[in-house]
């Protein structure tokens, strides 16, 4: 069974990028089978899906949507018999007889060693997994429309580690701008936007070069530029045995200007083609010079009548409209006199689940979510009297409930892996950090509030305990009672 390294080579044409590379034993094994990541920086693994197949994919899963894959039910993908197949660029799946994979050499370069431990950064962090980042998306793209532009990234990367959910050494301009050059123009499809399908490629982009400019700046002498006797007394923080001979030729390699320095851009393409040099070699010159964008851009920006047509989704744009309006509702008597006189259209000052629902559905749809609504509408009457009614005097708590728990809703309903509706302190602390909460409290706070709903003090509180928490932090006014 074969857990060297792997090569792949040969594919010509669509997914070229994401085929064709080197594949680093993860040391770990799936459906029973050893698994490769690609040497290159990009979301790409090489595994067995359990069935008949071996695959390479971004994603580590079923392998239902791969690059390309061999049909085999052996154990050593070495062995495999006949051709790889893969998907051209008018959609049909083809076997390319080029497409070959041979055994390679283990590398013991720190940067490849680097590479190596992203996958396990990732984890840590709880970003290598789908589910995951489904409410990291929703916070970055906050428009609903599928792409995000740099500015939105920056601020995600900045609010992340203010909230002490991301480590410090991950905020640095530099490493983020590389980050975004390698996810839209050689990852991507060369447009100004990194939409959802990359996002997993960003984050990626983004611990890696953020790692290799905590390396660049630690060598540089703090100008951010990088010259032949800081690069040869920094020779040992890079792993490197060199003579001064040796040294200064792979200085000049860096120095492709030779103007005696090297910039943060230049010593990133070094590195890249130290662990695992790219086909397209003009995209090295793509990052920092932008001289031959054209060649990497995509050639067409779909077709002309529909481009600009998407699905519209509930959005964090959204969601702050229209808690602007609640909360104007709420604040205001002649409002909630008339929302209320609509709902209870018989006059009772009371209203059942089915009202409640039919003002979801045409008042608010946003809030039209059963799930929430109910959950919503439980909270209301289990804080009134317990009876099966909402009354008047409810009716702010109830539009304060049914805005927060759909929103909270929206933003976790893929986040608990165990269906259970609980969280720890830490899922507890991610949540306040994604909702922007975090940020208006300090830590002490967040550990003196958890407790406060952890009544019991076993360490868990219910996903319906922390909506009503954070419904009664973010909108207070809606905890008092209506009397006109």
């Amino acid at each position: 069974m074969a857990t060297s390294p792997v090569k792949i080579q040969g594919r010509v044409g669509r997914h070229e990028q994401f085929i064709n590379g080197t594949y680093e034993p993860t040391g770990s094994t799936h459906n029973g089978r050893p698994v490769w990541v690609a040497r290159a920086v990009q979301p790409c693994y090489l595994f067995h899906t359990g069935k008949a197949r071996w695959v390479v994919s971004k994603r580590l899963d079923d392998g239902a949507q791969c690059y390309t894959f061999i049909q085999d039910q052996g154990n050593d993908v070495l062995k495999a018999q006949g051709s790889w197949v893969c998907c051209d660029q008018d959609g049909e799946w083809r076997a390319d007889e080029k497409v070959h994979i041979t055994a390679a050499t283990a590398s013991n370069d720190k940067f490849v060693q680097l590479r190596m431990s992203l996958g396990a950064e990732l984890e840590k962090l709880g970003l290598n997994n789908k589910e995951t980042l489904k409410p990291l998306w929703k916070r970055l793209d906050f428009n609903g429309n599928n792409i995000v532009s740099l500015a939105e990234i920056d601020k995600l990367v900045v609010e992340m580690v203010k909230g002490g959910e991301w480590p410090d050494w991950l905020n640095n301009k530099p490493a983020l701008m590389r980050a975004y050059k390698k996810t839209t123009l050689r990852d991507g499809n060369g447009d100004d936007w990194v939409q959802k399908g990359e996002f997993a490629s960003l984050l990626l982009n983004i611990f890696w070069f953020n790692k290799l400019f905590q390396i660049f700046q630690s060598i540089d002498g703090g100008d951010r530029r990088l010259d032949l006797g800081e690069f040869q007394r920094g020779l040992a923080t890079l792993g490197l045995q060199m003579s001064p001979q040796e040294a200064q030729a792979e200085f000049q390699k860096m120095d492709t200007d030779h103007g005696g320095q090297v910039l943060f851009v230049e010593f990133c393409a070094y590195v890249r083609n130290r662990v695992n040099p790219d086909h397209n070699k003009s995209f090295d010159a793509d990052i920092y010079s932008g001289e031959h964008c054209g060649k990497v851009m995509r050639k067409s920006h779909g077709n002309r009548g529909t481009h600009a047509h998407f699905v519209s989704k509930k959005c964090f744009a959204d969601f702050d409209a229209l808690e602007k309006t609640i909360k104007a509702i709420i604040a205001d008597n002649a409002q909630l006199k008339k929302l209320w006189t609509q709902i209870d259209f018989n006059g009772n000052n009371i209203v059942s689940l089915a009202e409640i629902d039919k003002l979801a559905v045409e008042q608010f749809p946003l809030l039209n979510h059963k799930p929430a609504l109910m959950r919503a509408y439980k909270a209301t009457i289990k804080a009134g009297d317990g009876d099966d009614w909402v009354q008047k005097h409810e009716f702010k708590m109830l539009l304060g409930n049914l805005f927060y728990f759909n929103k909270l809703f929206w933003m976790f309903e893929t986040v608990d892996a165990d269906a259970d509706r609980r969280m720890t302190y830490q899922e507890f602390r991610k949540l306040l950090n994604l909702t922007g909460a975090m940020q208006k409290m300090s830590e002490a706070q967040a550990q003196s509030d958890f407790k406060r709903i952890d009544k019991n003090g076993g360490g868990i509180v219910l996903f319906d305990e922390f909506c009503q928490y954070f419904t009664s932090k973010e909108c207070p006014e809606c905890m008092t009672a209506f009397v006109e």
